[in-house]
């Protein structure tokens, strides 16, 4: 068997809830409840629209529930409807390594392998700790590293791994059945870089609930015995190939090893990770400022991978499309200092396309900065001068944003970011999301995920 799939298989077979550790068990439901209010929060976005308009009428023997909408439909469809809510706002949590992903995208693929399966409270949060150790890990390891020369695949490419070992594993696969789940899911999945450059499209909130919906569809027919290419990852044509090199699997949670889990990073606005700092660097600067008028210039300094995805590109000056915005360190900073905050209405009311939000964000420069590319990938740092028209000179730096590992959320903030999606966007009424908020936080005592899932619904 090949030796990464045979790694991954095998730990997940190994992996059983009453491994988990009180504080990954802790962390894990604050992160699965965090996303579950960003899947709530996205459900009139145009995205989950087409895609609950898809999942329409087709049924299943094991159903599975889209969230809000209760739709039922087939595992695969509500991974990829879900996975698009969960991701859609860019405002679920962040890891980084060599590489960055959204982990929490995993929670799709577990809520409909469980569901299928009769799994309860506990096999969610078993399958997101599975499905942060393999993601995470392979953004650890270079995995996701661009070889020059090689075709930059997305992260969705490597989410389709994660969620094809989780929900083999929720599923109740052997480690065989698994590991040509994952080269199944692997060998025909593979998604290009292109989903997030320049004008960025619908599809850049979609392509990992796209992967789940591959994993589970896999995962699927490995149960009912279709094998997948042998040596998916070593072979002469395999994925080692294809990315320019390869690469081992570091050690996995548990047994001495700390698990990925707990160095997730909770997002406090709906945009890009790399942003966080530098809007807190705003509004930190804001109350000194004065008059918009008396700015002058904004000058952030930044690390490669922000500076990359939200600040090279003509289009994050020129935001055209939603995606575009919360990918554009120019619009969310003009926000804070014009706005004081950065909502989701903010995208809604297309903001992004007025001229006096455009004047701003023409006052921005963005450049890599020396301090911040020694703290990265540990510190996102971003370091803030705004220069008045008076010649003076405002400078802040800031490290650890609000929903850092280093900076926790607070129960209490967590609820305040959870609420307004549940209750304006979801409309559902207080006493669900009460009872709803109630159920996550103490989700291993839920039997049935139905349950859980039936209160994403908005009573009549």
């Amino acid at each position: 068997m090949d030796r990464v799939v045979d790694s991954m298989a095998s730990y997940a077979v190994g992996l059983s809830y009453n491994d988990l550790p009180k504080e990954v068990v802790a962390r894990a439901k604050h992160l699965i409840l965090d996303a579950v209010g960003c899947a709530l929060g996205a459900y009139p976005s145009a995205p989950a629209t087409i895609a609950r308009a898809v999942a329409q009428g087709v049924r299943s023997d094991t159903p599975a529930t889209i969230m809000v909408s209760g739709q039922k439909t087939t595992p695969d469809l509500a991974a990829f409807v879900n996975g698009s809510m969960i991701r859609y706002l860019d405002y679920n949590d962040s890891y980084t390594g060599k590489g960055t992903t959204h982990p929490s995208d995993m929670l799709a693929a577990s809520l409909a392998a469980a569901e299928c399966a009769h799994g309860d409270g506990k096999a969610i949060i078993l399958g997101m700790v599975l499905g942060y150790e393999i993601l995470c890990n392979l953004t650890d390891n270079g995995s996701m590293q661009h070889e020059p020369g090689r075709p930059r695949w997305d992260q969705s490419t490597y989410g389709a791994i994660g969620a094809a070992v989780l929900a083999a594993r929720l599923m109740g696969l052997g480690k065989e059945q698994m590991a040509h789940a994952i080269s199944l899911a692997l060998s025909s999945h593979l998604s290009l870089g292109q989903i997030r450059t320049g004008q960025i499209s619908h599809w850049k909130g979609c392509a990992v609930g796209n992967a789940s919906r591959n994993a589970l569809f896999c995962t699927m027919l490995a149960a009912k015995g279709m094998t997948g290419p042998n040596y998916v990852f070593e072979g002469p044509n395999g994925f080692f190939s294809a990315r320019g090199g390869p690469f081992e699997m570091l050690p996995y949670g548990g047994k001495g090893s700390d698990f990925r889990i707990m160095t997730a990073r909770v997002k406090p606005y709906p945009s890009g990770y790399f942003s966080q700092s530098a809007i807190e660097a705003v509004l930190e600067l804001k109350p000194k400022i004065g008059r918009l008028g008396d700015v002058r210039e904004i000058r952030l300094e930044t690390f490669p991978s922000g500076f990359q995805a939200m600040g090279s590109d003509e289009s994050r000056w020129l935001p055209d499309t939603r995606e575009s915005a919360d990918h554009s360190l120019p619009f969310v900073m003009a926000m804070a200092l014009m706005e004081g905050d950065v909502k989701i209405r903010h995208y809604d009311e297309e903001r992004f396309k007025q001229p006096e939000v455009r004047a701003v964000m023409a006052k921005i420069k963005v450049a890599v900065g020396e301090e911040s590319v020694k703290a990265w990938p540990a510190m996102p740092l971003n370091v803030l001068h705004v220069e008045l028209a008076n010649g003076q000179t405002l400078t802040t730096k800031v490290a650890y944003h609000l929903g850092h590992y280093k900076r926790l959320m607070t129960d209490a903030q967590l609820e305040r970011k959870f609420r307004p999606m549940a209750e304006e966007y979801a409309k559902l009424p207080k006493a669900q999301v009460d009872r709803l908020l109630e159920r996550l936080r103490n989700l291993e005592q839920v039997r049935d995920i139905g349950e859980l899932l039936a209160l994403t619904v908005p009573s009549v």
